[in-house]
């Protein structure tokens, strides 16, 4: 091998490295896929008409494919919490409802009159315990 291939061969060594870290940054700080905690937002609000078109006073809008849904999932499982599930990319009414209420990372939980967008255990858990879904 010459000089110019073994350069070649560490420029795309680093780049695809680089790649690698950058998605990883997005994935924990931006929310994207949950974010795994770092980009959970808990917003206040009156979502009643949220509720009304779901049936249910708890509502998970998810991705049958993500991996922060089947966590926080599991964990309303784990706590015996009934809740509706509004799966977006199986359930063509879901993803309109979803697109109303400008959902563009998941999941989204909605529990009496706040929403979680990501997930983080322990957020979800503090949630739960306020709205009155003791483990």
């Amino acid at each position: 091998m010459n000089f110019k291939s073994i350069l070649t061969t560490i420029l795309v060594v680093a780049l695809a490295l680089g790649l690698g870290v950058g998605a990883g940054y997005l994935v924990r700080n931006t929310g994207l896929l949950g974010g795994g905690g770092k980009g959970v937002e808990i917003v206040q609000g009156d979502y009643s008409a949220v509720y009304a078109k779901a049936g249910g006073d708890i509502v998970l809008y998810s991705l049958s494919t993500c991996p922060f849904c089947h966590k926080a999932k599991e964990l309303l499982d784990k706590r015996n919490v009934r809740y509706v599930e509004r799966v977006i990319d199986k359930d063509e009414a879901a993803r309109k409802e979803a697109d109303g209420l400008k959902i563009n990372s998941v999941p989204v939980i909605y529990i009496g009159d706040q929403s979680m967008r990501g997930y983080d255990e322990a957020k979800l858990a503090e949630l739960l315990d306020k709205h009155g879904k003791k483990a």
